[in-house]
């Protein structure tokens, strides 16, 4: 494939395989938008409790905060795939980092608490436009052999989000002990992240597929011409977009009823579900508080659980490749599956013995924290969105993209604002063997329905679609005899 004139680029340029090292740079900064999905995610857990000294919120007052931020990102979700549409993937990103820019810089000025609750609601609003044009912006941009390991970057971002945000509300609230004066400084930490995102994403160049959407083809061909190496590259790049576009496209909403399109809908839309239903959001708001049930108290508690996520999210950039997505997905729920039944037999344990809690208990809670955290990270955290941004075909991938990120930010809020509610009515134990039997289901679904995308394009996977093949074998290498036709038909 290698041909020797490099189109585009300098003498002496660094490349990889069929595409160049700017890639990576690319891919990185437009990630950053997972920043601000992390910082958010973060902030809760070590600073909830410095938000209810100010603002007395109590446990279900503090749910219903945290929750707020799954109802803008829910709403965020829906109008992203028009933006994403009209204004393109970059601007979209722009103004998602502007909006997140603006409201925690709002919030560091301790506004009535309804104020503070509007600008969480923007926060939300920002983070759902993010978590949803960074996946398709990674999907669109990436060349088909690192488009997984480039996909899981939006992942990765929003781990380290987690990371920084929990390691400096440690430190403030540690250092700073009146909430007047720390809940602020958290505030503004979040508002230096998110401007470094926003500021980061004008060397951002337009998706090529989005350009080539709007018949700006010689755009598209530019922004090509900085990633690839040769002509005969961005030839058959430009080519395969183009069949993709014989298609109708903008179809809007009324393409969910046909019939090619419905099945990955419901792939998309199960993926999304089960990220939130096998129970990583409790963990990642609340487990210090989980952790202080069980007498954990301290930075063990405020930071395993932020570091660990961080960490195993690593190794999934380079597995998602090597392994596939679906052999990572199986191996993160059943790790999943066995951490969450551990720890419902812990906490079982505790409340037979409330006085009493043994140090084995304590060490079965924290190992089960860990290979827990491991099982998303390298997964399910990852893999859910890299599948959905991969799955649609380019006239609806808007609407699969805003459908599948709104079913994920519903079923965040329904964690978020039920968990700490719900193991104070069943007992604690009973959250964990919920999330655990969520994970058996998500293990047959997977087997039954999920394909493997790994290696192939965005355009012979559409082409599989629209000819009818099953879902689990929608990765197969097509053999090209035809263009996609519109038959819509199902498995």
């Amino acid at each position: 494939m290698a041909q020797p004139m490099m189109v585009g680029a300098k003498s002496g340029a660094h490349t990889s395989g069929g595409y160049k090292r700017i890639v990576y740079i690319i891919c990185a900064v437009a990630a950053l938008g997972g920043l601000l999905f992390g910082l958010d995610q973060g902030f809760i857990a070590n600073s909830l409790s410095t938000i209810d000294a100010y603002y007395h919120l109590g446990v279900q007052g503090g749910e219903k905060y945290s929750a707020i931020l799954a109802t803008g990102g829910i709403i965020g979700a829906l109008l992203s795939g028009i933006f994403a549409r009209l204004l393109g993937r970059k601007k979209s990103l722009l103004f998602a980092g502007f909006i997140f820019t603006a409201a925690s810089a709002i919030s560091a000025a301790l506004p009535p608490f309804g104020v503070l609750s509007a600008c969480r609601f923007a926060l939300g609003f920002a983070v759902g436009v993010a978590s949803f044009v960074v996946p398709l912006y990674l999907a669109e941009t990436a060349p088909a052999s690192i488009r997984g390991s480039m996909g899981t970057l939006f992942q990765l971002m929003i781990t380290i989000g987690i990371f920084l945000i929990a390691l400096t509300n440690v430190f403030i609230a540690r250092a700073f002990t009146d909430p007047s004066t720390s809940l602020p400084l958290m505030f503004l930490t979040i508002t230096l992240f998110a401007a470094m995102m926003f500021f980061g994403g004008f060397i951002l160049p337009e998706s090529p597929r989005w350009l080539m959407l709007k018949r700006r083809k010689e755009q598209a061909i530019t922004v090509l011409q900085k990633t690839m190496n040769t002509q005969q590259e961005i030839d058959n790049e430009i080519e395969e977009i183009e069949q993709a576009l014989h298609g109708p496209q903008g179809a809007g909403i009324g393409i969910v009823f046909r019939g090619y399109f419905f099945k990955v809908l419901l792939v998309g839309v199960l993926l999304q579900m089960f990220q939130q239903l096998v129970g990583i959001n409790m963990m990642i708001y609340y487990s210090p508080t989980i952790f202080g049930y069980a007498g954990m108290t301290g930075l063990l508690a405020a930071m395993t659980v932020p570091t660990v996520n961080m960490l195993f999210t690593f190794p999934a950039i380079r597995l998602v490749e090597k392994w596939g997505r679906k052999k990572l997905l199986y191996v993160g729920a059943i790790c999943m599956l066995v951490t969450m039944v551990a720890a419902g037999v812990a906490f079982q344990s505790i409340a037979a013995n409330p006085g009493a809690i043994s140090g084995a208990v304590k060490g079965v809670l924290l190992a089960s924290a860990v290979i827990y955290i491991f099982g998303f990270a390298v997964s399910w955290g990852p893999v859910a969105w890299l599948v959905c941004s991969e799955i649609f075909p380019l006239e609806g991938r808007e609407v699969g993209m805003t459908i599948t990120t709104m079913v994920n930010w519903t079923f965040a809020g329904l964690v978020m604002g039920n968990a700490l509610s719900f193991m104070k009515a069943h007992g604690n134990a009973s959250i964990f063997f919920v999330f655990g039997g969520f994970c058996v289901v998500a293990i047959i679904f997977v087997a039954m329905f999920v394909p493997e995308t790994k290696g192939i394009t965005l355009e012979e996977m559409e082409f599989n679609l629209k000819n009818g093949v099953a879902l689990r074998r929608l990765g197969e290498r097509p053999t090209r005899t035809a263009l996609p036709n519109e038959s819509g038909a199902t498995d």
